[in-house]
């Protein structure tokens, strides 16, 4: 997946997420972390990964609706298929950089 294929919505949630330094400290640099760690080790497994990525999907997805929008639920905001979206984009951005580095 890249940023090309991803819907619009799914596209704007990713580049939030980006850019909060509060979803940057608190979980992005953790879910990378861990995700090195068993890349290292051989057993990284991308469906799993994904998971891990749309757990921090959805918090962006609360996150936004907290800062942005006034009324209605979060999850209605970004419906489960965007942040899916987003989730895989996460997954398919860092495990082509861990390739990168691999090959460093």
């Amino acid at each position: 997946m890249n940023r090309e294929t991803v819907t619009d919505a799914a596209q704007e949630l990713y580049l939030y997420a980006l850019n909060d330094e509060r979803l940057y400290t608190h979980q992005r640099e953790h879910i990378e972390a861990n995700l090195e760690k068993k890349f290292a080790k051989g057993i990284y497994d991308r469906e799993k990964a994904v998971t891990m990525w749309k757990y921090f999907a959805d918090n962006a997805a609360k996150r936004f609706h907290e800062e942005f929008c006034n009324s209605g639920k979060w999850y209605n905001t970004f419906p489960t298929q965007d942040r899916l979206e987003m989730a895989q984009l996460c997954e398919s951005e860092h495990y082509d950089l861990m390739l990168v580095r691999e090959g460093e």
